[in-house]
């Protein structure tokens, strides 16, 4: 209805505007020298129209253009983009399943068509890495390095984890602790700096290592405490031909809770051996004390040998000891083997021979066969100690084998 209505007015203004410049038609003069143009006013007023409309579809066809030539370019940004992730995606989808070839060409294909190729970078490294082209990897680590400055830390622990694969470990050790100039206790390059000083054998570093991977809550107390206690196990066992001063500075370096540790005390007694033909009773007296003070709270099968090879002045003192561990932890064959010498010495030949017959009763040992065999010997029993001999030689050969 509504419509209706308005046609109906529309067509009437028409109707009077025509009737209206009919009756009054006027004109319109424009003078610009040396031209002078007069037209109807109707036809001015039309033709004036005409140009807003035509003026108007021009500038609505611009823009149209500008928002069609827009949709264009994003378009092609998005193909671009979707090109380089399918290549991308390709690459380290080989990579995964360990074509290398595959990975290295797909992860370079997608580097020109991407905005951020610092992925297809690495993926292209650990590729190459995979084919012994060492070259060509550090050629992609160092574009890495060019395209993406600032995540240096991604790069540099995948240049280091490929140098450790390598067994390039001084490399790797320079790398990370690069990275751990900016990163003190980043997990990840504090593991891998573990590794690299447990395959350098670098005890004294990685003792270093220790405070910062437990302020970085990658140990334990527990993990913490073990991990300190296998250093210096190892730093005493890299000691073993150093001097007995330089063993005595590690001892002293050794946290007291430590210092009662039968492995740690294991270790630093066995050196300490090494010393005592030269060093004399006071080096062999340190070793009894700390062997028997810890074999009282511990059992340690290396410390009651280590205990077997010591010279000892008070020989039934030394009986009752080893006496008393007996009563504690049973007749192990480390103590048998003890008392059987400590017997000879006595001259308890009834003793020790039964200490010798009970410990290799529980098992061969080369050490129990040749004592016995040297007690049979004195007792007057050449055959039986000569089979003792056998015995022993047999069991050698076989332990050689192994």
């Amino acid at each position: 209805m509504w419509r209706l209505i308005i046609f109906l007015i529309f067509l009437i203004a028409s109707v009077w505007f025509g009737l209206e410049v009919v009756r009054h038609p006027g004109f319109l003069l424009v003078v610009y020298q040396p031209w002078m143009v007069q037209m109807p006013l109707w036809f001015a007023l039309l033709c004036t129209v005409v140009f807003l409309v035509l003026f108007y579809l021009l500038i609505d066809s611009i823009d149209k253009l500008g928002f069609l030539w827009f949709r264009i370019k994003n378009w092609l940004h998005v193909r671009r983009e979707h090109q380089s992730y399918s290549k991308t995606q390709q690459g380290l989808s080989c990579l995964i399943e360990g074509r290398w070839k595959k990975a290295e060409r797909f992860s370079l294909a997608g580097v020109n068509q991407s905005f951020e190729p610092l992925i297809n970078y690495l993926a292209a490294a650990k590729a190459a890495h995979e084919q012994n082209a060492y070259e060509r990897r550090d050629s992609y680590i160092q574009k890495a390095y060019q395209v993406a400055p600032k995540a240096n830390l991604a790069i540099g622990l995948t240049q280091a984890s490929m140098e450790l694969k390598q067994r390039q470990f001084e490399q790797a050790a320079a790398t990370l602790n690069h990275l751990r100039q900016s990163y003190p206790r980043h997990p990840r390059v504090l593991l891998l700096l573990e590794k690299v000083y447990v395959h350098l054998s670098d005890w004294k570093s990685l003792q270093d290592l220790l405070p910062p991977m437990r302020k970085a809550k990658m140990l334990t107390t527990d993990e913490y405490q073990h991990f300190e206690k296998n250093i210096y196990c190892e730093l005493f066992r890299a000691a073993s031909g150093k001097r007995l001063s330089d063993i005595r500075t590690i001892w002293s370096q050794v946290p007291r809770y430590l210092r009662k540790n039968p492995d740690v005390v294991c270790a630093y007694v066995t050196q300490l051996a090494r010393h005592a033909p030269v060093t004399g009773t006071e080096t062999t007296r340190e070793m009894e004390e700390l062997i028997r003070k810890t074999l009282k709270n511990t059992w340690h099968p290396d410390l009651a040998k280590l205990y077997g090879t010591l010279s000892f002045s008070n020989l039934n003192r030394q009986l009752v000891i080893v006496g008393a561990w007996v009563k504690m932890y049973g007749q192990k064959p480390e103590l048998l083997y003890i008392l059987g010498k400590l017997c000879v010495r006595l001259q308890l030949w009834g003793k020790a021979r039964d200490y010798f017959a009970k410990c290799l009763a529980q098992g061969p040992s080369v050490e129990a066969s040749l004592e016995y065999g040297k007690l049979l010997e004195q007792l007057g029993e050449p055959s039986e100690a000569l089979q003792k001999y056998r015995d022993g030689l047999a069991q050698q050969i076989e332990l050689r084998q192994m």
